[in-house]
């Protein structure tokens, strides 16, 4: 069955006379110029004589009939007597309404012989009136008129019957799938499983069941045979609203911002397919950084050549112009990111004006990373943490003792949860850190009961955990990580969302190393110490000393200067802390100051400076040579310090007054329009 036909509006009762009668016509025409009708006093169509017959309450506009001695007229008692009585003033007369709508839709052909006054030339005998209207009356082809057309109304009437429950039908039918329609919308907003294991054990079959409680129509729809709710029909009822989304947003890109950005990230699915998240950034009218999601495309291969026809592919279906593309972000891999290879290159190779940022999350959590490899005893702390959050997680027995090993002891808190180093997530690396460290006498008493008393290989893992964690190196080895970690977990944070640009993660970036270079400084080693030296103390353990002093092999042992030997564990390991931060601050500058990085900080400071530079704008086409002008007024009547204040200036402004600095929205629109993490892919 055609759903669409089925669901289709029915057409009202006058809409169908209006075409019976069009049909009708056409049919009378057809068959007038064949010959067939020869009749030619009936001139109209059946369609022009009344329904009803035409009974005037003044009578003395029917003609008078005038005899040599008297004249007689039609009294108007006989419209009661006779009420199939019709006056028509054309012919001056008074016709047989029943005979003369019988002849004219031709249900009088079986008539033997027909009065022809009462049906075409009119009736004006008024002195033998009563006679010939009741012998018309009692007359067969009066009778045979009659009947034809009761049974053509009753024809009718079932029609209109049959009509009015196709309409019942129909709205109930149109009730009932717009109940199924909302409740797919329902649950695929919120992210809900539609099907169950079983057909009818569903969310979308229970939704559906629950509504029908408070809707009759929906009730007797869902016991028919056939309900329009199985999974093909879900599927495309689906994918209709899916298409009408994409509709709307690149309708809403090509019409608001013309020029947009992309974000690309891949991961596989439960199958190991390859899956691309596409999505698109732009700025609406009324200034608000957009960042929407296209689709998930699959890809067989994930070269970089593979993954720029894909995308080039997504854009021509969705019409997207490439031409438009001004910014593409994807993470640091090698296929996204090469530089004659990669996705972007190859991007870049259609649309030279496409600049590519590295993601500023991906750039954070690898600088970290980078960071934290320098140092041998602070990597080996971290591995420790995710060990133990790992053991903490995969055994039951050891959470409930960890949980409960001080439940009696009423003066001491309960300790936090444990969390572990998730190498994909990457705001974990503090919280896992400093729940070990505020709950450490409590891992290290339950990871001795674990020792003592649990299997085999749960008791060798919490064995080799207590002996690393109790050393005070692992311990200074957190201290020491902990104050990077966050400084660079504040910088990550800040950079996920959509209103993120690309010249406020430069401004970012830039704090986040002046604070660094605050952490490196011998007073801030020195509390981290000290912190250290408090927490072995009170927990009884060893503190933290100089390592054994290894022997030199001789053939590095013929110099005449001795080597370096630090005077204290302190001066010791401060050394390698200030190799965290230098290893930051190094990478922080080489990630941040990119080409295309470059080449935005020019652009973003002809807005902020108002100085334009020729070779800057040449590369936009949307940008001409009255650029200095517009800027110019328009930097004497407003002021900012950040792309964030200048957007926020034309979101306040009045569209009579943004309509005079056309070239400057369209420099703001492009420094929006520049993506400045995936993460929302």
């Amino acid at each position: 069955m055609d759903l669409r036909k089925f669901f289709s509006v029915a057409t009202s009762q006058q809409e169908q006379d209006e075409h019976d009668a069009q049909r009708q016509s056409e049919i009378g025409e057809i068959e007038k110029e064949q010959g067939e009708c020869s009749n030619v006093e009936i001139e109209t169509t059946a369609e022009q004589f009344p329904n009803q017959p035409y009974q005037p309450d003044d009578v003395s506009c029917i003609p008078v009939q005038t005899l040599q001695n008297r004249k007689l007229k039609f009294q108007h008692k006989w419209f009661k007597d006779f009420p199939w009585l019709h006056f028509d003033q054309s012919i001056g007369g008074v016709l047989c309404h029943c005979c003369t709508s019988a002849s004219r839709q031709n249900l009088t052909q079986l008539a033997r012989c027909s009065d022809e006054a009462f049906v075409s030339k009119g009736f004006r005998n008024w002195k033998k009136s009563t006679e010939k209207f009741r012998q018309h009356e009692k007359s067969t082809t009066h009778k045979l008129a009659s009947e034809n057309l009761k049974f053509r109304r009753i024809q009718t009437d079932t029609n209109v019957q049959l009509d009015s429950r196709l309409r019942e039908e129909q709205h109930t039918a149109r009730s009932a799938l717009l109940k199924i329609i909302t409740s797919l919308q329902f649950l695929a907003q919120q992210g809900l499983a539609i099907r169950g294991k079983d057909a009818l054990d569903g969310n979308f079959q229970k939704l559906l069941q629950l509504r029908a409680d408070d809707d009759d129509n929906l009730k007797r729809w869902l016991t028919r045979k056939t309900t329009f709710t199985g999974g093909d029909i879900q599927n495309e009822i689906l994918q209709l609203m899916g298409h009408a989304v994409l509709r709307d947003i690149c309708s809403d890109v090509n019409k608001m911002s013309t020029q947009f950005g992309i974000i690309i990230d891949g991961t596989q699915d439960i199958q190991g397919n390859e899956q691309e998240s596409v999505c698109v950034r732009y700025v609406d009218d009324s200034f608000v950084v957009q960042e929407e999601m296209l689709g998930l495309y699959q890809v067989s291969s994930t070269s970089g050549e593979s993954l720029s026809k894909m995308l080039q592919d997504a854009l021509i279906r969705l019409q997207l112009p490439i031409e438009h593309l001004r910014a593409q972000t994807y993470d640091g891999a090698s296929n996204m990111s090469g530089k004659y290879k990669g996705c972007q290159a190859e991007i870049k190779k259609i649309q030279p004006m496409a600049s590519y940022f590295h993601c500023g999350a991906h750039v954070t959590h690898l600088i970290t990373s980078k960071a934290l490899q320098t140092a041998p005893y602070i990597r080996n702390a971290l591995g420790y943490v995710q060990e133990l959050g790992n053991l903490y997680n995969s055994s039951g027995k050891f959470k409930h003792l960890y949980l409960n090993l001080h439940s009696a002891d009423t003066d001491n808190p309960s300790p936090t949860r444990l969390k572990p180093i998730c190498p994909t997530r990457w705001l974990t690396h503090s919280a896992a850190v400093k729940s070990v460290l505020q709950n450490f006498e409590a891992v290290l008493d339950a990871l001795h009961e674990a020792a003592e008393d649990f299997g085999t290989n749960t008791s060798s893992r919490a064995s080799g955990l207590h002996s690393c964690l109790s050393s005070g190196k692992c311990i200074l080895g957190l201290f020491t990580a902990l104050p990077v970690i966050q400084c660079l977990e504040h910088f990550n944070r800040a950079l996920q969302g959509t209103d993120k640009t690309v010249s406020g993660m430069l401004d970012a970036a830039e704090v986040t190393r002046r604070n660094l270079l605050t952490l490196r400084c011998v007073q801030q080693f020195r509390e981290v110490f000290e912190a250290t030296e408090q927490l072995l103390i009170q927990c009884n353990l060893e503190p933290v000393t100089l390592p054994r002093k290894r022997k030199l092999p001789k053939r590095h042992d013929d110099g005449a200067t001795q080597e370096y030997t630090a005077n204290s564990a302190e001066e010791l390991y401060r050394v390698d802390f200030f190799k965290v931060i230098d290893s930051a601050i190094s990478n922080l500058k080489d990630y941040f100051t990119s080409t295309d990085l470059i080449l935005y900080k020019d652009l973003s400071d002809v807005l902020l400076t108002g100085s334009v530079q020729p070779h800057t704008i040449r590369k936009y086409p949307e940008l001409t040579d009255s650029l200095q002008q517009q800027l110019a007024f328009f930097r004497n009547q407003f002021s900012g310090s950040s792309v964030e204040d200048y957007r926020k200036i034309f979101l306040a402004m009045v569209p009579e007054v943004r309509r005079m600095f056309p070239q400057v929205e369209q420099l703001l629109r492009l420094l929006l329009i520049s993506p400045a993490s995936s993460c929302v892919a």
